[in-house]
Order: C-alpha cells, then structure tokens, then sequence
C-alpha cells in the first residue's frame, strides 16, 4: 500500500464518505416514500404515540447538510494532489508510450527510450514530443550512444491520448470512485427534490 492510499483509506475519510452516501441514499428513500414517524420506541419497552404522523424528510435534510459538510472536510485534509495533477501524471505515462512506438519504428536499434519533459509542446499540427533514446552504436568510451528523436503528434493523436487518460482515472485508479461518486450520489436527493417541484 502505497503512502498516497494510506491516506485515502484513513477511517476518518471512510467514515465521512459512508456517511454522505447512506444519508443521501436514506434521504432519496424517504423523499419518495413519504416516510413518516407514527411511534417512538425507547429501548423497545416504552413507546410513545405521535398523535399527527411526523415526516422525516426535514431532519434527514439537516443531516444530509451535515454529511455533506463533514466529508467535504474530511477530503480537503487528505491533502491529496488535485484531480488536474494526476491527469497530467497518468496522460505523461501513454503520451510516452505512445511516441517511443513511433520513435522505435522511425530508428532502429534502439536500447532504451524515455520523455525526460512532463508535457509536450503544442505545434500548429498537434504537439511535438522529444525523446532520449540510448542507441546499440558505441561511443568512443564503449558505452552506449544516446540520441533526442522529436516525435510529432496529430490532433487526433492527442485527442486519443487525452480521452485514455481521462477514461484511465475514471475507470481504473481510484480518483473517481474514491472522491467523486459520493457527491454524484449526494446529487440524487437534490434530483428528487426538482422533480417532486415539476410534478406539483
């Protein structure tokens, strides 16, 4: 376990984000049920009666607002990197596997390649990637020779990369589910509540 996800599955991040999406869920519920209190039970021996039946929706709403704020706190103290970083990290890793495939298919006897920069540099045409590339041919002191081969990218290249770094966060890492689906959820009570307001 890396230290990135120690802190992503810190109990009190867990806690706050199960927190937001049962209040939301249980919010949603009642919203559409109507769910109303008749009876109130002490430890299951004393009961009190509700002479007019209570609606909970109300008070879950103070609660959904507390939940809300509590896991909105508890995801700025993570002290995470933003969600543009990681895109950047994780666009770097395919934008370089993408062009060492052309660079090994325009050169030939290459040992080794790698993007020493972050980012390409934008071109009328797309973007222009440089590469260091360690090549079979020795040098003088009998070790490998290194060469820059400049790759360029078409729109439509970029465009592809793009959308796999964008599908890569939110399908395969954790960045999507871990922080953004419990506000989709959150979401839903507020859906019911316009929808409620249309139907009236």
């Amino acid at each position: 376990m890396t230290e990135e996800n120690e802190i992503i599955d810190s109990p009190g991040f867990i806690r706050q984000r199960r927190n937001i999406i049962l209040a939301s869920l249980v919010l949603a519920f009642a919203q559409g049920t109507h769910l109303t209190i008749h009876e109130l039970n002490f430890f299951g021996a004393n009961k009190a009666s509700i002479d007019s039946p209570v609606s909970t929706v109300p008070y879950l709403w103070v609660l959904w607002v507390y939940f809300l704020w509590r896991y909105c706190q508890a995801l700025w103290a993570l002290g995470r990197n933003p969600t543009k970083t990681r895109y950047h990290i994780v666009k770097k890793i395919y934008l370089e596997r993408f062009a060492a495939k052309r660079g090994r298919a325009s050169h030939e006897n290459i040992i080794k390649i790698w993007m020493p920069h972050d980012r390409e540099e934008p071109t009328e045409q797309g973007a222009k990637v440089v590469l260091v590339a360690n090549l079979a041919e020795q040098t003088g002191t009998g070790g490998p020779s290194q060469k820059n081969i400049e790759v360029d990218l078409s729109h439509s290249d970029l465009l592809r990369i793009r959308a796999r770094s964008i599908l890569h966060l939110i399908v395969i890492s954790d960045e999507f589910s871990e922080y953004y689906v419990p506000f989709v959820i959150a979401v839903i009570p507020l859906l019911v509540l316009i929808w409620q307001i249309c139907q009236r």
